[in-house]
């Protein structure tokens, strides 16, 4: 299957182009989808046009404001309405742009595939839909919709929020309830409602440290640990604070980019996602060394 990621912007973070790096040394087709042209992509990833996916004019469906965007929310919100909207196209398997991959990412594309964060939730960084999942069917009726709460939310954000907010004189958006009301919490409760949850893949496959704890992937202490677990297969870099200074020598992080380095990708600086021209700088692109 083809990996597919979404970016928003015309600069990747370093991070960013060392994991996509790492997706292409599977040798899976790679294919970034954007709104314009991202200038530091590595060899070997393709880079599509998004429009073709979903309608950029989406984003005034999520944020009113939309070229300018009121909430640092509205991007990862549309980035989970566009992964979900992709597996309606059938392009493949949807990767985050910070995934760090190790082996080849291809679930039975009759099935689901969601892997488990915690006990009680799923992620939605590594995540594969079959083409009649009752999911996509909630994400396009929710897109085609003019509600603002998604119906799958509990009560507390779908009904209580808004109520509140609006006693406050508070305009009601989709960032005012949530970060994760197209994702996490919104995918975990679909995936339990439908029968999914329960065939979910081990943590240890995308999530292997969660939360604080991922941030031993920079430390030399648990080194290679992940590696030797027999379901690990990528790593979701969640924290990115340290991924701006140099690696610590025997971690985790320092063997992943190593790795890349050695098979000929370069690592230049970049930009964040929602950037504009004027405040993103403008590294060379991901190229083989010499």
């Amino acid at each position: 299957m083809d990996i597919c990621t979404f970016w928003h912007g015309t600069h990747l973070r370093e991070v960013d182009q060392l994991c996509l790096a790492s997706m292409v040394m599977t040798g899976q087709r790679v294919k970034l989808f954007s709104y314009e042209p991202v200038l530091n992509v590595p060899t070997g990833v393709e880079c599509c046009d998004a429009e073709a996916i979903l309608p950029r004019e989406t984003f005034k469906r999520l944020d009113p404001g939309y070229p300018d965007l009121k909430s640092s929310r509205t991007i990862p919100h549309f980035s989970d309405l566009f992964r979900v909207t992709l597996m309606k196209h059938k392009q493949g398997v949807w990767l985050d742009t910070d995934i760090y991959l190790v082996k080849r990412f291809e679930p039975d594309p009759d099935r689901h595939y969601l892997a488990r964060e915690n006990r009680s939730r799923l992620g939605v960084s590594a995540l594969y839909l079959p083409e009649n999942s009752p999911i996509i069917e909630e994400f396009e009726r929710y897109i085609a919709s003019d509600d603002i709460a998604p119906r799958w939310l509990g009560v507390r954000r779908r009904v209580l929020r808004p109520m509140l907010l609006r006693l406050k004189g508070k305009e009601v958006t989709p960032a005012a309830l949530g970060i994760t009301i197209f994702a996490n919490d919104g995918i975990s409760r679909m995936a339990k409602r439908y029968g999914i949850f329960a065939d979910a893949a081990p943590k240890e496959s995308f999530y292997y440290w969660n939360g604080k704890e991922s941030l031993k992937i920079f430390s030399a202490k648990y080194g290679l640990e992940p590696l030797h677990h027999p379901e690990f297969i990528g790593f979701h870099i969640h924290q990115k604070g340290p991924t701006t200074s140099p690696p610590e020598e025997g971690s985790f992080y320092h063997w992943a980019q190593k790795r890349v380095l050695d098979h000929g990708f370069g690592i230049s600086g970049g930009g964040r996602p929602g950037q504009t021209d004027a405040q993103a700088t403008s590294p060379k692109p991901i190229t083989p060394a010499p």
